[in-house]
């Protein structure tokens, strides 16, 4: 079974925020994805869970939209590094990394919350779903387009 390197990145939320990160069950989700993707073992990618304010500046700096939102992905292959925007290639580096970078997924907690009460979910299971789409999309998955949206 392949091992795969999720970093997750929860200090910066504040109180009960900090409570609703499942460290444990989100690296699952992610290395049962990741499994079935077929990605090669030791590949790692990092997911930071934040409030309302760090995702309204993300959104604004990278898709000038002024506003919070629920999940960011950040591609390591979008970066310029490959020419096969639909495969994902090797990302150079040194011997004694554990293996290919994967990019960042940025989440809002507040968030979150405020759609899983809106739907009727638990937080767990929106986190989950948030978790779940931004590493679809660091995988080069889409739904910019609407031939992508199925």
């Amino acid at each position: 079974m392949p091992q795969y390197i999720v970093s997750i990145e929860a200090d910066a939320l504040e109180g009960d925020a900090r409570s609703l990160v499942r460290e444990g069950e989100l690296r699952a989700l992610c290395a049962r994805v990741l499994e079935e993707e077929e990605v090669e073992d030791g590949a790692t990618l990092t997911i930071v869970f934040a409030d309302d304010e760090l995702l309204r500046s993300l959104n604004r700096q990278h898709r000038d939209l002024d506003a919070p939102t629920d999940v960011l992905s950040f591609p390591a292959w979008e970066s310029g590094l490959g020419d096969d925007e639909f495969a994902p290639p090797e990302v150079p580096r040194d011997a004694d990394e554990p293996g290919r970078y994967l990019g960042d997924i940025a989440i809002s907690v507040e968030t979150a919350v405020r759609q899983a009460s809106e739907a009727g979910l638990t937080v767990d299971l929106e986190l989950s779903h948030l978790v779940l789409h931004g590493l679809l999309h660091v995988l080069g998955y889409d739904h910019e387009e609407p031939e992508d949206r199925s």
